[in-house]
């Protein structure tokens, strides 16, 4: 079995492999390819002494970025964020904007191979979508609690901020697709502009 301390080679041979599945898909890469970006000589069988397979080492780069994705959302959820609604808020939304930016090796893994891992995505999906929604739930009731407004977000918080974060993730992929933001509205105003609309009095 691996070590649980990955050894300098083994994760060259994760970010090779994270590099040329990124580029080329996961029945694109071959395992001399992994050889060859890693330093290894291909077709000498170093890739082997690491890993069984090209399945298994895709999973270890999967597990790896699921792990750094939940230590980044651990890293900002550091409590109330304080100060008025809107502005409260707006600090989050960028925070949240940030974090999908610090796991898109995760994000574009998934958008690459689902289709071939379905479990994986499912974890992805119950680990940092459902539990993220559960827990930034709770936030956003603290935030606006009392806000003119409110009303909304405490009758059914999950499905609030289940619009939250699809507008945020639907912001971040139109980045990431077409190379710019939506209509080319900054993060910060997009931030705020939703953080004006979860703290407004309802008409």
């Amino acid at each position: 079995m691996p070590s649980s301390t990955p050894s300098p080679t083994r994760e060259r041979i994760m970010d090779a492999t994270l590099e040329l599945v990124l580029e080329r898909g996961f029945g694109g890469t071959a395992v001399t390819d992994i050889e060859a970006a890693a330093g290894l000589s291909p077709g000498s069988g170093s890739f082997y002494r690491h890993f069984r397979s090209k399945r298994e080492v895709f999973e270890a780069v999967f597990e790896r970025e699921l792990d750094r994705a939940r230590r980044h959302r651990t890293g900002f959820e550091r409590g109330p964020v304080g100060g008025a609604a809107e502005a409260a808020l707006t600090r989050r939304l960028l925070e949240q904007l940030d974090y999908l930016a610090a796991i898109r090796p995760l994000i574009m893994l998934l958008a690459r191979e689902h289709g071939r891992f379905p479990e994986l995505t499912a974890r992805v999906r119950e680990a940092l979508l459902d539990g993220g929604i559960a827990d930034e739930a709770a936030h956003l009731a603290r935030d606006l609690d009392g806000a003119p407004g409110d009303e909304p977000l405490r009758d059914d918080p999950h499905a609030v901020t289940a619009v939250v974060v699809s507008a945020l993730t639907g912001y971040h992929l139109s980045r990431e697709f077409f190379g710019r933001p939506p209509a080319g509205v900054a993060p910060e105003r997009f931030a705020a502009a939703l953080a004006a609309l979860l703290a407004a009095r309802n008409d």
